[in-house]
């Protein structure tokens, strides 16, 4: 063998030795790293699992406590929110003899104002219209824009409530004041309305239409 034969021979053995060590110490990366991954892998699923029943098992808990304190509240106690939802928008007054009462009419050139504002109320309300419009006659003669000097407002003259100028805002808090009134006094209209124009604690002060005299003259200018 030439001394160029002999370097070639020797320089290629050294270059199978490294390439075999390379090679050896890539695979023994690559198992080492697939170990860990396959170890990290099952750990996770592991842990994945271990929270997952946790979490199923709470919300099954969860899930039964309700239903059980449903089946108890079904059974123990009526369901009345339908009946408190209506009793709180529509105050009845179907305790009030209307035959006693002779509703005043209004005047001619007030006659079909605000018709549709009052039919709405006095449907919502089961108060009759003839006694929402004698009110509003009495109150504002139709103007909503009247201010008392205590403060009252607009058609039905609010004291409390926004936007009272507004005609379907106050018809229909006015409205809904006068029959939780009515319903109050057990369908006593005189009552109701003496509560109206003074308010409730004077009617409970004197025990019945206070000695007012404009709280009189008003009874007799809405009923007869």
């Amino acid at each position: 063998m030439n001394p160029v034969e002999h370097v070639i021979s020797t320089r290629q053995a050294e270059f199978e030795r490294a390439f075999e060590a390379a090679k050896q110490s890539s695979t023994t990366f690559e198992t080492k790293l697939n170990e860990r991954l396959n170890a990290t892998t099952e750990q996770k699923t592991t842990s994945i699992q271990t929270v997952t029943d946790a979490e199923l098992n709470r919300a099954r808990e969860v899930y039964e406590a309700l239903i059980n304190q449903a089946d108890t509240t079904s059974t123990t106690v009526p369901n009345t929110t339908a009946e408190t939802t209506a009793t709180e928008t529509k105050p009845t007054t179907e305790s009030t003899n209307w035959s006693n009462y002779q509703i005043k009419p209004i005047s001619a050139e007030n006659e079909g104002k605000y018709s549709e504002l009052i039919k709405t109320a006095a449907a919502k309300y089961d108060v009759p219209e003839a006694l929402i419009k004698r009110v509003i006659q009495v109150e504002s003669n139709f103007n909503p824009s009247v201010v008392s000097s205590a403060g009252a407002t607009g058609l039905m003259q609010l004291m409390y409530g926004s936007n009272r100028t507004d005609p379907a805002t106050n018809i229909d808090l006015g409205t809904k004041q006068l029959a939780g009134y009515i319903k109050k006094y057990d369908g006593d209209l005189k009552l109701a309305l003496a509560a109206y124009n003074a308010g409730p604690g004077n009617v409970s002060k004197y025990g019945g239409v206070p000695p007012f005299k404009e709280t009189q003259n008003y009874l007799t200018k809405i009923i007869e």
